[in-house]
Parts: structure tokens; sequence; C-alpha cells
């Protein structure tokens, strides 16, 4: 071959490569497959859809359902007449009679979280969210704003029902409480901090269920929580009222309260369970208010003496009253039994009993396991409403103290930490309860030099004893009062 074919190969060569070179520029890069056993799958279409996962799709689901509620109260408020320096306590001790307080009302904004529960406008959040509110308004996370109003609340179960005006709005599903799992993974939403983020759309917390069944009190607002789910998904400020969901995108719980030592979360926030929530929601919407329950039993844990003297174990609570009008009665429960479960729950000692008991609501079924004379025996029956006539019977009023045995009903609505003893249910105006400073809710624990066990105690300390002293608990303070008669 001659030179000229040479480089005309050469050159054909090079027009080849320099083609194929311009086709890879132009043509789109292949995505990479794998084979994943009968199909194949695109890395990036994985990687997206990996994105999107179960915890997204939920929060997706549930959070056009969760409003933010902006809240007007009316609160008295004092002031000190004296000025600085002179505002402290020793003026206030030797001048107040001259210089007294003064009080006035002021209206301050409070923000909480809500969950709507059905097409037509129902919302579910915390009682003290809306306490004392004067005025509600409800804005949903597009920006839509309501009135809203109060259809019924309960301060024992720290639960409140409220309704606007809106037709075929989004609304979450309920799930079941029951169901969870320690360790699960659970998706917090709501409001913290109200609007401080300028954004009316709820903010998505991820963590698990730390534990189940905790029992935990308020240190600012003297309410007791029974059966509240505890979770580590950050709740702050602003998010009470607002749903704990699962991953399938069910509401399992309302997020009530938080332990902080700083004002934030520290990853230890309690939730109501949503089964609690759906009874309180039936009866709100059925009656427009939660009927009191009554069960009709006393009942006390066993000490180890008298388990050993019965021959007993020392396991479940023992039944020390029935109230003989009462459906306990009446499906053959008696006294000195010793109950062992509830529900399929079991009952080891009273604050299982106090935890099951605190969520109970009229209309409940309660199938109720027991020991009688070593023999396991079985009855149910219904729990009933409260009657009014059921506290005239059993009320005792001396020097215009009114008081009531201990039961749990009063436990539940006074908070109490006590499940035997007398509380005070009323004093009579300018009576001598009233001038002593005794107030209902608290527990009297002895008067004199005698131990107040129940109303004949209270009844016989009060009318033998002369120069006597007061020893009562209010809220967990143990108070000394002196009356000398």
């Amino acid at each position: 071959m001659k030179l000229r074919d040479y480089l005309l190969v050469i050159i054909g060569i090079a027009l080849g490569l320099f083609a194929v070179q311009v086709y890879r520029w132009l043509m789109p890069r292949p995505q990479v497959y794998y084979y994943e056993g009968a199909r194949l799958v695109g890395l990036n279409d994985e990687i997206s859809g990996q994105r999107s996962n179960a915890i997204v799709v939920a929060a997706q689901k549930v959070s056009p359902s969760v409003v933010s509620i902006t809240v007007v109260q009316t609160k008295v408020v004092s002031a000190s007449p004296f000025f600085s320096p002179f505002a402290d306590e020793f003026f206030r001790d030797f001048f107040g009679d001259f210089f007294p307080e003064r009080y006035y009302k002021q209206q301050i904004r409070s923000l909480g979280t809500g969950l709507i529960i059905s097409s037509d406008g129902y919302i579910i959040t915390n009682e003290h969210v809306i306490s004392n509110a004067a005025r509600i308004n409800i804005t949903l996370p597009d920006s839509r704003q309501f009135e809203g109003r109060v259809i019924a609340s309960d301060v024992s179960h720290d639960l409140a029902l409220l309704k606007i005006d809106g037709d075929d709005v989004s609304h979450a599903t309920l799930g079941d409480s029951d169901d969870l799992m320690i360790g699960e993974w659970v998706v917090a939403f709501g409001n913290p901090f109200g609007f401080l983020l300028e954004d009316t759309r709820p903010t998505v917390t991820v963590g698990v269920v730390s534990a189940l069944n905790r029992s935990i009190k308020s240190t600012r607002e003297d309410r007791v929580y029974k059966n509240m789910i505890q979770t580590d998904a950050a709740i702050n400020p602003g998010n009470s009222g607002g749903p704990l969901v699962n991953i399938l995108g069910e509401v399992v719980g309302l997020n009530t309260a938080i332990f902080t030592s700083g004002g934030g979360s520290e990853g230890i926030g309690f939730v109501r369970p949503i089964n609690d929530v759906k009874k309180f929601i039936n009866e709100a919407r059925e009656h427009g208010r939660v009927r009191v329950p009554w069960i009709g039993l006393w009942i006390k844990d066993i000490p180890q003496e008298t388990a050993e003297s019965s021959n007993i174990e020392p396991y479940g609570v023992l039944v020390s009253g029935v109230d003989v009008e009462s459906a306990a009665h009446g499906s053959g429960i008696k006294e000195g039994d010793r109950i062992i479960s509830i529900n399929g729950r079991s009952i080891e000692r009273v604050v299982d009993w106090n935890r099951f008991v605190s969520n109970v609501f009229v209309g409940d079924r309660l199938e109720v396991t027991f020991m009688r004379n070593g023999d396991r025996q079985n009855a149910a029956f219904v729990v009933e409403e409260f009657r009014e006539a059921d506290m005239l019977r059993t009320r005792v009023v001396v020097y215009g103290i009114q008081i009531q045995g201990i039961d749990e009903r009063l436990a539940r609505e006074y908070n109490l930490a006590y499940n035997e003893g007398v509380v005070v249910t009323d004093v009579e105006s300018s009576s001598v309860g009233d001038k002593l400073g005794i107030a209902p809710g608290d527990v009297v624990l002895m008067i004199g030099n005698i131990r107040i066990r129940n109303k004949t105690d209270f009844q016989k300390a009060l009318r033998y004893q002369r120069d006597m002293s007061f020893i009562i608990d209010r809220n967990g303070r143990i108070i000394q009062l002196y009356l000398g008669v």
C-alpha cells in the first residue's frame, strides 16, 4: 500500500472513534440495573421509593387534620400597692390590711393543638388547652380559620370536645391503643410554640413507645394522669392535644404532658390512649357531658399480716365494702372477696385498680375475677351513673364541714392519693369550718390526737374534743390548723 492509503485508513479510524464519542455525548446515560428475583429494579427509582417510607406516608395522611388552637382566657391577677423596694413580704405582713392587694381581670392568649375526628368538624384536644376560654379560634393547616365552641370537657380526663362549622373537612382515622407494643415507631404531631414558626402546618417528630400504663402527677395543675403512654417523640409546649400516630397512619393517642426541667422536650412525653379518648367522645357527643360513673366497691391492699392470718396470697385487692344499691352488689361481689383481675387485666395492688377505674365510663361492662374461700369466681356488671341520692345518704356535716368517706369517685374527682379516710366536699359559708380555712378537697388526717379513718371518727372527734387541732392534706401538702371551742 502506498503512503496515501495508510493515511486514509488512519483518518477513517480517527473519524469513527470521534463519531462514537459524539454519539456517547449526545445520548442519555443509561440507568444501572440489578437483578432482584425475576425483575429489574432501577437504583434511582429504588432510592426515591425508600425516601417515601411508612413514616412519611403517615405524616402526609394525618397532617391535614391537625389544627392549631388559639385561646383567649380571662384570669384574675393581683397587683401589689407597694412599689419596689417596698413590695416585699415584710411590708405586706404589716401593712396589708391598710393597703390590700388589688385584683383585676386580664385577658391572656394561650396556644395548643387539636385533631379533627369527623368530616362535620368535631375536634378533640386537652381540657387544659381550652380551660377558662372566653374565645377559641381554630386554624386549619390550609390557613382557614373558624371559631370553635366547646361541646363538653372533663378535668379528670383532661379532655375536651370542640366543634367548628366546617363541612367535609379532613379528619384522622382513630386506631387501637390496646394494640400498641413497647418499642414500636410512633409519630407525634403538634404546633410547638404556636405560630412562632409563622406556619400553620403541624410539626412532625418521630420516636418509639417507651412504656405503657404510666401514672404521673402534674406539678403545676394538680392533675393526676393514669394509664398513659410514654414516648420519646419530641413533645414541646403547644403540642398538647395533638395526635400520636402509628406508622399505619392511625391515631393511637393524644399528646397530653411532658416531663421537663427546662421547659422543652427531654424525650419523656405522656399521651392519653386513644381508646380512652373514644369513650370520652361517645359520652360527649351523646350526652353533652361526662356522666359520673359509680362502681360501688371500696377496696384496699392486702397487708402481709392479713394474708398470713387469713391464709391467703398477698396478691390482688380486698373488697372492704359494697354499696348495697350498686350494680356490683347485684352481681354477687361481697365484702372480703379478693379481686385479682378486671376485664382480663391483672390487679395486684390498689394502684392497678385505680389505674383501671380512672378510665371507666358509664355503660362500660366490667368482668371481675375474684377469690372467695379459695375458690375462683367471676362476676360481671354494667357501670351505672352516680346518683345524687347516694351522696345524700353518705355525707356528714359537723360545724359546717361536710365530709364523705373516700371512694374511687371522690379520689378521682379531687385527685386524691388516699384510698380510705374522709374528704371535705363542702364548707358552709361563715361556719366554723369556713373561718378555720378548711376547703373542699382537703383530706382530714387527724383531729386533736384522734386519727380520722372514717366518718364516725370525724363525728366523735368534733363533738368531744376542745381546743383541738386539725391536720389535713391539701394537694400533697400537710397543713395544721387550730380551733378553740
